[in-house]
């Protein structure tokens, strides 16, 4: 395994990129969960369901935000795995973020965007980080 100063610029940008995003999503999810009442009040959901559905959706995204965590985490031990839910969850966050874009918070939108594009460039396209993604060769034969 290779230490984390010798991995490639692209490995390490995702990966912090990876934890200050499941982090963030943690945070967005413990709000859900625990102020759940606010939550619903806010978006007009009434009754014990609203509180109900925003608790559950808080608990999804909890899970999600592990998922981001540990996908960083096994990018960092070049996971192949890891490499390709990281670009499902770019591409999904790259989609919300074209959405936001006809909605009011569009600043948001457009850093959704440059994240995702910078994450999906560096773990798709980028030469020194694709070539860490791949098996080790050996001369036997």
């Amino acid at each position: 395994m290779r230490a984390a100063s010798d991995l490639p610029a692209g490995v390490r940008t995702a990966r912090v990129i990876a934890y200050v995003q499941g982090g963030l999503l943690a945070l967005n999810a413990l709000f859900f969960t625990f102020g759940a009442g606010a939550v619903a009040a806010a978006y007009g959901w009434a009754g014990t369901g609203g509180i109900a559905a925003a608790a559950a959706i808080g608990v999804a995204l909890l899970l999600i935000a592990g998922l981001v965590i540990w996908a960083g985490v096994l990018v960092g031990k070049l996971s192949n795995r890891a490499r390709i839910g990281l670009l499902i969850y770019e591409g999904l966050s790259f989609a919300l973020g074209l959405l936001s874009l006809s909605q009011a918070g569009v600043g948001t939108g457009i850093l959704n965007l440059l994240i995702a594009v910078v994450v999906i460039y560096y773990l798709q396209f980028d030469a020194a980080t694709k070539a860490a993604f791949l098996p080790a060769t050996t001369n036997a034969r």
